[in-house]
């Protein structure tokens, strides 16, 4: 018999087509299936958001590989998953540069105002008000500061030196192999900095990092953009600050409680949104799709995995 697969998300049609033909998968895509759950599932194919909890986890009793289609770790129970010594796998770097794309267009969408202006336009104003009434903010020679200094980080700031801007970060430590100035202190790098963008992994230890010193020390002229977790910034408080004009303005990709996203930032120009979308692209999912398969593969060819987290 073919080993049980449990998937959760979907993958590239090639993928799924070599799914099907290697394994027994139970797609479920409208959510865990609690009141029918499949016997013998030995893989559990899920995704950051969904994750693998407690809960999930104990109700798969033959469980033994969980693969993230992503490199979201934050909704796994790992401590679960060691002890029930059940490996968890991710697929590492496949989203590194979509996602820091993203970083770059919110940045420039929020700095020069693209939505906004797009809209004025939509709505007929431009005829009827003029053109849009506020000034724009330049990128080129600018203090930029980056939260998290993995992949995404680095890929962030290589794109960033085209812009011939200052840039400086703050991480769990100092990464010596980058040539950008570290400062320990987050309140220090928002002070320092006219842009400030969230590349940071979430869970406990950056739980509302964001909040409102940092948000006062990034100040009225400052931006943010955030591309890491929804979990990382104190989301009332920024909320409060934008529309009271206490910071400039604000691209979000991700939120506390997605897909719920306060509605007061509906109505506000300053803020860009995007839905949790950073590595949605064609080939993203394609590599993602191939890492997880391979993960699959290896587990039970007995290989070590290269994608491994446990």
């Amino acid at each position: 018999m073919k080993p049980e697969i449990l998937q959760l998300v979907p993958v590239s049609k090639s993928v799924q087509q070599e799914l099907d033909t290697l394994y027994t998968t139970h797609a479920s895509f409208d959510g865990f299936p609690y009141d029918h759950v499949p016997e013998n599932i030995e893989v559990l194919l899920t995704n950051g958001a969904i994750g693998a909890s407690s809960q999930m986890i104990d109700a798969l009793p033959h469980l033994k590989l969980i693969t993230v289609h992503g490199i979201g770790l934050d909704a796994i129970d790992l401590e679960k998953a060691k002890q029930k010594n059940i490996r968890v796998s991710i697929a590492r770097d496949s989203s590194t540069d979509d996602v820091a794309d993203i970083a770059i267009g919110l940045l420039l969408d929020i700095t020069r105002q693209i939505s906004a202006r797009d809209r004025h336009i939509r709505a007929g104003y431009w005829v009827t008000k003029g053109r849009y009434p506020r000034q724009g903010t330049s990128l080129t020679h600018k203090n930029v500061g980056i939260m998290g200094m993995g992949p995404i980080g680095k890929t962030i700031a290589r794109r960033l030196m085209a812009f011939d801007m200052k840039i400086s970060y703050t991480a769990r430590h100092c990464h010596h192999e980058v040539a950008w100035e570290f400062i320990p202190s987050l309140v220090d790098l928002a002070q320092n900095s006219d842009f400030l963008i969230i590349a940071a992994s979430g869970g406990q230890s950056s739980y509302h990092a964001v909040n409102q010193e940092v948000l006062e020390a990034l100040g009225e002229r400052g931006f943010l953009v955030n591309i890491g977790r929804g979990s990382i910034i104190d989301e009332m408080t920024l909320v409060q600050f934008l529309k009271e004009g206490k910071i400039a303005g604000a691209g979000l990709d991700v939120f506390t409680d997605e897909p719920y996203v306060p509605p007061d930032l509906f109505q506000l120009d300053n803020v860009v949104m995007t839905t949790h979308s950073a590595s949605s692209t064609y080939e993203t999912t394609l590599r993602s799709s191939k890492m997880v398969i391979q993960s699959i593969k290896d587990f039970y060819a007995g290989k070590d995995l290269p994608f491994s987290v446990t």
